[in-house]
């Protein structure tokens, strides 16, 4: 049922949470993770659309991070980082991949959120093709 799974990553305790969620699904359908990073885009950045090596370094440190929290050395699982905005990369990632499920965390580090979520996770929320779970 879910063998193409996207987790997005943010650094957040309800992203590392997701992950958790995410690799049981996985481990239960025999699925592939894809975990997903997208950067903050800056006022500095020179290009909005592609990662500058810090970014890269930053994102795999993140992703590492979170996969020492879950034991995934019997996971497949594929690493992604991508810039743009978080919800319309995530829902685009999703649809490339033809994903089964997004697992995310109900708000992430981000500061615009309301009683209903975070920014990003509403979005998916209504945008997304594919089932989404999100964790608290």
């Amino acid at each position: 049922m879910y063998r193409t799974i996207l987790v997005p990553l943010d650094g957040s305790g309800n992203a590392n949470k997701a992950l958790d969620i995410a690799a049981h699904l996985a481990r239960a359908n025999h699925g592939r993770l894809y975990l997903i990073h997208v950067p903050v885009v800056t006022e500095k950045d020179n290009d909005p659309l592609v990662t500058s090596p810090s970014q890269n370094d930053a994102a795999m440190q993140l992703i590492q991070t979170a996969l020492e929290t879950i034991d995934a050395s019997d996971l497949d699982t594929s690493i992604l980082v991508r810039k743009g905005a978080p919800a319309e990369v995530i829902e685009r990632e999703a649809h490339r991949l033809d994903a089964d499920a997004i697992v995310m965390g109900y708000k992430g580090l981000s500061r615009t959120s309301n009683e209903k979520g975070g920014s990003v996770s509403v979005a998916i929320n209504q945008r997304a093709a594919c089932r989404v779970i999100t964790v608290r």
